[in-house]
């Protein structure tokens, strides 16, 4: 165990207190670059990469001097790490890093190598990933009609057994994580911060749906990660990426709903926007024009509207688990979405 927690350290430290970048700023690319290189093809583990020389690290990884000096000012504060390890284990906190098994592997198979998160940390069964998973998007401000079929259109999904995805943000977020659990169904909750900044109220209130294996909390960024707007755009891609389908409920043409429809449209994932005759809701005008499927509401049966929504996340989710099988796990990483 303590060999365990040393290791999750190192993990830590490497990706999230490197401060490693690249001449163009890409953080997540260069850590999954040395991850490739050490821990996949030479099978080695990160404590014996913090104990490597620069050298060692010049010659194997490629790191450049600011690099290197960077790890060397990093590799200062395992210990510290280490007992943040200790912390989070004792909060039910756990680390999934994007070589374990259990990564998603739909979100290492959609996003390229310089946005896979290298550690995710997470409350709850992640069983649940493996469910058909649609996300539903939108504004913090949607009106009362999009909060409506949001929610309507989320308790219908999770009451036929799929997981629902949402940034748990006001607005549409937070009326798709009510319509899925107003019906004890299985949703996934991203967060735009780190999981330790949610507050006593809310933690307590999401605690009894995560030991009953309704609920996931899932988060990119370290467990006291303050809340900003760079967050919560990096997080969309995460929304998307796990997701089989997206649905957008209400959309401007510029903020986090529309960035994230954007990707979505660029990951190739089926999206489905909320249609409408109120020519206030540009972005969703502006997304059908783009490629995406109209979804008329309200409508007077449910079930016709999104029957074919569900259906057609099975057949992609048997295509995604017979693709995965396929390349291997731990290939993922090192062989998929290169530019």
């Amino acid at each position: 165990m303590q060999e365990d927690l040393r290791e999750q350290a190192c993990w830590l430290l490497l990706a999230i207190d490197s401060g490693l970048k690249t001449h163009v700023g890409l953080t997540t690319r260069v850590v999954n670059d040395i991850l490739v290189v050490w821990c996949h093809q030479a099978k080695r583990s990160l404590q014996e990469f913090f104990a490597a020389n620069a050298d060692e690290w010049r010659r194997v990884c490629h790191l450049g001097d600011e690099q290197i000096n960077k790890l060397e000012q990093a590799r200062e504060k395992l210990v510290s790490q280490a007992f943040v390890v200790e912390q989070l284990a004792h909060e039910g906190i756990h680390m999934l890093t994007v070589l374990d098994k259990d990564y998603p592997k739909l979100l290492k198979t959609t996003l390229k190598r310089e946005q896979a998160p290298p550690v995710l940390f997470y409350m709850g069964d992640l069983a649940i990933l493996e469910r058909k998973t649609i996300a539903i998007i939108g504004s913090r401000e949607a009106n009362e009609e999009s909060l409506a079929f949001t929610q309507s259109a989320a308790a219908y999904l999770a009451d036929h057994e799929a997981n629902v995805i949402s940034g748990y943000a006001r607005g549409v977020d937070r009326s798709a994580f009510e319509g899925a659990t107003s019906v004890n169904g299985y949703t996934t909750v991203v967060l735009p911060h780190g999981i330790r900044k949610l507050s006593g109220v809310q933690m307590r209130a999401l605690r009894p749906m995560i030991e009953a294996g309704k609920v996931l909390l899932l988060s990119q960024f370290y467990p006291d990660a303050q809340w900003t707007k760079f967050r919560a755009m990096d997080r969309n891609k995460v929304v998307t990426g796990l997701a089989q389908i997206v649905i957008v409920a209400q959309s401007s043409k510029k903020g986090g709903t529309w960035e994230g429809a954007q990707e979505a449209l660029r990951q190739r994932k089926p999206v489905y926007v909320r249609n409408t005759s109120d020519l206030s809701l540009a972005g969703n005008h502006a997304l059908i024009k783009q490629g995406a499927k109209p979804l008329s509401w309200p409508v007077d049966d449910i079930a016709e509207l999104l029957n074919p929504l569900l259906e057609k996340s099975s057949v992609l989710q048997e295509q995604q688990q017979r693709k995965q099988e396929q390349a291997g796990q731990l290939s993922l990483l090192a062989y998929t979405n290169e530019d």
